[in-house]
């Protein structure tokens, strides 16, 4: 039971954890998008410089080259990173569920055994004092035949 309850406990943790990685999974998603929206932003500034020579146009290229890299990155993450931590959460909430279900059952058994225990007690104390009226009787019994027999005997 203890076990089960540290187990339950367990789960839990390892829900939170999942949860903390899930959201910063998507802390890194959206500063990717960030990132990129920054880097188109600085190309388009470039471009409305009015500068027209090769260095402009490579530098804007390279932010522009950049930033599709990491709006590429960030829809990997978002696809396949997140819908990872979603399912192991899913996963773990699924077993934290069945472990407080097996506490839950494991509970009610032991208060049924209790219950049942108390019973037998009960029982066995009746037992108890029905053979020790017996073996009083039997007693008796013998002691009024011993008698019986000295006198006959006698």
């Amino acid at each position: 039971m203890a076990k089960e309850v540290q187990a339950v406990a367990e789960e839990t943790g390892l829900i939170a954890q999942a949860q903390a990685e899930y959201e910063a999974i998507r802390a890194q998603i959206a500063e990717h998008y960030q990132q990129a929206r920054e880097l188109r932003n600085q190309a388009d500034k470039l471009n409305q410089s009015g500068r027209t020579d090769v260095q402009v146009m490579t530098e804007v290229n390279q932010l522009l080259d950049q930033a599709k890299r990491l709006t590429s990155l960030a829809d990997q993450l978002d696809d396949h990173e997140r819908l990872e931590a979603i399912r192991n959460m899913n996963e773990l909430e699924i077993e934290a569920c069945v472990l407080k279900e097996k506490r839950a059952y494991n509970e009610n058994m032991l208060a049924r055994q209790h219950t049942e225990l108390e019973k037998v007690k009960e029982e066995a104390a009746a037992m108890i004092r029905r053979a020790e009226e017996e073996m009083k009787e039997t007693s008796r019994c013998l002691a009024v035949q011993k008698k019986r027999l000295a006198e006959l005997e006698g």
